[in-house]
């Protein structure tokens, strides 16, 4: 007698749930399917494992940093201030400028960033 209530149970179940969705229109799927587009974008994002407070490429090919060091990234990355290795910077050399106007130049040959105190732009 328990397993036909069960049985029971479930039928009425799966009967509720397909005229609930029959009931949506198409404006409700779009909706749904914009829903999950989202969310699929923020795990692209954090499910992407990096090396801890560096940067690198999600499933999509876009590039994404971690900023806490847990090797999980936490956000899209901005070419024009991350270094992202493999990332096609063009021919513009890359430059950093700290806080006390001191400049540094990226050298793809070592992979590191050097001293340029030729182009220091202290502040006033």
């Amino acid at each position: 007698m328990k397993k036909r209530r069960t049985k029971a149970m479930t039928f009425m179940l799966a009967a509720a749930g397909a005229l609930g969705v029959s009931a949506c229109t198409h404006a409700d799927w779009e909706g749904i399917a914009m829903g999950l587009n989202m969310v699929a974008a923020e795990t692209a994002v954090t499910l992407t494992q990096v090396p801890p407070y560096g940067c690198g490429f999600n499933a999509n090919r876009d590039p994404v940093c971690d900023d806490t060091g847990d090797g999980f990234a936490d956000r899209y990355a901005d070419p024009a201030w991350d270094y992202i290795p493999g990332y096609s910077y063009g021919n513009a050399p890359l430059i950093r400028v700290n806080d006390y106007g001191e400049v540094f130049r990226y050298y793809g040959n070592c992979d590191c960033w050097r001293r340029e105190p030729s182009l220091d732009t202290y502040p006033k």
